[in-house]
């Protein structure tokens, strides 16, 4: 007899474990399967984004992720070398830790990937999802109501078969559930490919006391990144290579002489823990649904690691989908609502694969009209723009851009709610620490029936749709920058989903407010009024 669960997840990397966190957020309890029989050492991805530390401080996160941060990330700048221990070329800011420009209330954080993943993984499975690591998808069948799947468990040999509603992919950029679907990929091919070279050497003496996050080496023998993984000895070196080889061409003796030419010492001891090597392109999928097969991470796109946008690009993807899947399997929203999540995801995938090409291109000069499409980084982050059956756009000018500057935020539907600190029970309270799953409808202070038609439009749908009047707490200088940036009068409300971004507003009170945001929300979850 099979086993049953809403939601089968392939892959237990970043993206993976992500979803399954974000599922369980909303009362969902996914199975996981990732064929490799434990958590990756290798660093890959080397920080979480802002917009990724907003979702981690939502689920009670941040403290756990910043307690595992790499070392020297307090340092935060990176250092330009021909060797650790020969010139130094320069040296420059990294990622900021707290965000300039005040659009979210956290900042970076510098952590592996190697440590990232526990933590995602140990609070999915405290939150009930099943997580398989040494198991594999053998094969799999979608019909009309679901997904049956061969499951094998390496370690003992043993086969198992899984009835699932709805299947996520997120096995990699590889992906062979996308290719057996025959979805294919746009973009610009490959640029090289990148190794990952874990070792441990006594590097202090030639550190010399320099503080610094990551260390860029550029020499006749070697040009990569070299980067400290704990307070041992333990360090790993990330050489590119030419797009036609991998790290299966390279002995044991090849990469202890690479990192001895990266720290420039010839006889230096080093003894080479594991390395691996990944490809670096830019690709985005044509499509990241197939019926009941959902894509997400590098399955759906691939970036160059400049900016590092494409990990936290993968998470925010499991983050978009979590809570439709979550409407859809409770019966709470028309299956229509996933057709949102590829109108969503696929215009902001092209675009920031473009922004991680840009910055990729830079060291070797770029042309005047690339040059002009480069986007600041806080716009990458926060200021995407969402065209979809989940948003109801306002009739007016729009010029299709895929993103808006959010240091400047319009309020439309559509866009990622500008950030506030709010009044809740006396606390200051940023407004996306307030979104831990559902949706939220904000009003301002001349609220009048807006609380009770939330209350009215909760009880009918069954959605879990919270009320906060701006003003009810919060001093006028909050007030008028609500106003200001959602675009509302001190009687109109904006109605923000549970991924923070906005999917209505109304500038003002209409005469029947019950009414109105009833046809709103039936209308976004594609449900008959």
């Amino acid at each position: 007899m099979a086993e049953r669960t809403d939601v089968l997840i392939v892959g237990g990397s970043m993206v993976g474990l992500a979803q399954a966190l974000f599922l369980t957020q909303q009362g969902i309890r996914p199975i996981l399967v990732e064929r490799h029989p434990h958590i990756s050492a290798h660093p890959r991805a080397q920080a979480a984004s802002p917009r990724t530390m907003e979702l981690m401080r939502a689920l009670g996160l941040e403290p756990a992720v910043r307690a595992q941060e790499n070392p020297h990330a307090q340092y935060g700048d990176i250092l330009q070398v021909q060797s650790l221990s020969g010139a130094e070329l320069g040296r420059f800011d990294g990622p900021f830790r707290h965000d300039p420009n005040e659009v979210s209330t956290t900042g970076w954080t510098l952590i592996g990937q190697d440590r990232f993943e526990p933590v995602l993984r140990a609070k999915a499975e405290e939150l009930g999802a099943d997580i398989r690591f040494g198991t594999e998808l053998v094969s799999y069948e979608q019909d009309a109501d679901g997904v049956t799947a061969v499951l094998r468990d390496l370690r003992h040999d043993t086969e198992t078969t899984v009835r699932a509603a709805y299947l996520v992919t997120a096995d990699g950029v590889r992906s062979p559930i996308r290719d057996g679907l025959g979805i294919g990929t746009h973009g610009q091919g490959v640029f090289g490919r990148q190794m990952n070279i874990i070792f441990h050497a006594a590097l202090d003496e030639y550190v010399a006391g320099r503080r610094f996050f990551l260390c860029f080496v550029s020499n006749d023998r070697v040009k990569g990144v070299l980067g400290r993984l704990d307070d041992s000895d333990r360090w790993v070196l990330a050489p590119s290579l030419p797009p036609q080889e991998t790290h299966a061409e390279y002995s044991e003796e090849d990469c202890v002489e690479m990192v001895r030419a990266a720290v420039g010492v010839p006889d230096l001891d080093v003894a080479v823990e594991t390395h691996t090597s990944w490809e670096i392109a830019a690709r985005v999928a044509d499509r990241f649904r197939s019926g009941r097969v959902l894509l997400a991470g590098d399955a759906a796109h691939i970036m160059p690691p400049t900016g590092g946008f494409g990990g936290n690009m993968g998470l925010q993807d499991a983050h978009n989908l979590a809570w439709k899947l979550a409407l859809v399997l409770r019966g709470q929203a028309g299956v229509e609502l996933l057709d949102s999540y590829e109108e969503e995801r696929i215009p902001v995938a092209e675009f920031t694969v473009e922004q991680g090409v840009i910055r990729y291109l830079q060291r070797s000069g770029l042309d005047e009209e690339a040059a002009a499409r480069h986007r600041p980084e806080t716009t990458v982050l926060f200021g995407h723009v969402y065209r979809s059956g989940a948003v109801l756009a306002e009739t007016g000018a729009d010029d299709g851009a895929p993103v808006e500057d959010p240091t400047q935020p319009s309020g439309r539907p559509g866009t990622r709610a500008p950030h506030l600190v709010l009044r809740s029970g006396g606390t200051d309270t940023p407004l996306h620490d307030l979104l831990t799953g559902g949706w939220l409808l904000l009003a301002g202070p001349e609220a009048g029936l807006w609380e009770r038609a939330a209350g009215g439009v909760s009880r009918l749908t069954g959605i879990d749709l919270a009320f906060h009047r701006v003003g009810g707490e919060e001093p006028a200088e909050v007030v008028e920058e609500f106003s200001k940036k959602y675009g509302i009068t001190a009687s109109g409300a904006a109605l923000v989903r549970p991924d923070g971004f906005l999917a209505w507003r109304s500038a003002g009170q209409p005469v029947d407010p019950a009414v109105e945001l009833s046809a709103v929300v039936h209308r976004l979850l594609s449900r008959p009024v």
